[in-house]
């Protein structure tokens, strides 16, 4: 739906945040004083929210691999951090030195793509390449139940009641879970976010979320154009999640823009996302479900990789990689050596 509002808005950039390392995954605390964001160096990076300042605070550490996926507890000041080796752990989210309430170092057998909270704080979901899915009790870290599915498993999210999980696997095809009985209830046809391609399995699928009420779900990623040097165009889909159909899909850029690799639902009634594509490009994007075209873009930025929303709805942080990184094709510099990357934070204010 298409109101005043969400039409007209648009993001302002307020401030830019250098970070001496590359950031993959961020997120708001729930009461909005604290942001994330989990770092390729093993940690977890934190700041203070204070009006539009972000003050650094101490790191997390313990992960093992990329932390690729966090996410805060809705309503306690707690973090859960998962990484490319299998940590799963959870940890206050404030302090200078927070102890470790609970973890499993081999929670998966191999990298954990994504981890999801239930809206009531008291399970947690994880997938990854070893094709489980499993839901944990938040509190102490018990496993609650297992879910072995055919293929690589590359997103999740609870419905927001509670009662589904929703899972995506490599060849695009989603799976509503009963999160109660552990057992398969509905299936929805993504498979534009797969490509068979030189020989290899192409998955694009990266993110999933639901709007407001849960009556629609949500998928972001790619649809990919070849193999090999990876090209393709960023795609959303929206289905109803009671009949399963595909209900709309939306391209915010061209086959050089590659992924959505995070989005967000606006309380005001519309979809963030951020793009990541070739050669070292990036954008930040509004979405009315249902329309083809975005309302808003920024592609000022590199590579983005997340997006947080403040729970106020009126600043968002997006993380990039830097312009000079070498991952965006630059030469070495003149004592030989390769720029290093990193991740500025990007904070903008929701106007109009």
């Amino acid at each position: 739906m298409k109101t005043e509002a969400n039409a007209a808005a648009q993001a302002k950039e307020l401030k830019t945040f250098p970070c001496d390392r590359q950031l993959l995954s961020a997120r708001f605390s729930s009461c909005g004083t604290v942001l994330a964001s989990g770092a390729m160096d093993r940690v977890v990076m934190r700041w203070s929210v204070v009006d539009d300042q972000l003050i650094p605070l101490p790191p997390i550490e313990g992960a093992n691999g990329w932390v690729q996926s966090i996410a805060f507890h809705p309503s306690e000041k707690v973090l859960f951090v998962s990484d490319s080796w299998g940590r799963l752990a959870c940890t206050p989210c404030d302090g200078d030195a927070p102890v470790v309430h609970w973890e499993h170092g081999a929670a998966h057998d191999g990298s954990i793509r994504k981890l999801a909270v239930s809206p009531d704080g008291t399970r947690l979901a994880t997938c990854g390449a070893d094709r489980f899915v499993r839901i944990w009790n938040s509190s102490d870290g018990a496993l609650v139940t297992t879910h072995e599915h055919a293929a690589d498993v590359f997103a999740v999210t609870f419905t927001p009641d509670g009662t589904h999980l929703v899972f995506g696997d490599l060849f695009g095809r989603l799976f509503a879970l009963d999160s109660g009985a552990g057992k398969i209830v509905r299936e929805f046809d993504a498979g534009l976010f797969y490509k068979l391609s030189r020989l290899q399995d192409v998955g694009g699928l990266r993110t999933l979320t639901f709007l407001a009420g849960g009556s629609t779900l949500v998928a972001g990623g790619c649809q990919p154009e070849n193999g090999g040097f990876l090209e393709g165009a960023p795609l959303v889909l929206g289905f109803d999640f009671n009949s399963g159909k595909l209900v709309s899909e939306t391209r915010p850029g061209g086959v050089k823009d590659g992924f959505i690799h995070d989005l967000a639902w606006h309380p005001i009634g519309f979809l963030v996302a951020v793009t990541s594509g070739q050669p070292g490009a990036g954008k930040l994007v509004f979405l009315n479900p249902g329309e083809k075209e975005p309302t808003y873009t920024n592609g000022s930025m590199a590579n983005c990789h997340a997006v947080a929303l403040h729970p106020n709805g009126r600043r968002i942080v997006v993380t990039s990689t830097n312009r000079d990184s070498n991952g965006n094709g630059r030469l070495t510099t003149k004592d030989g050596q390769y720029p290093t990357n990193s991740s500025p934070l990007h904070l903008f204010e929701v106007v109009g």
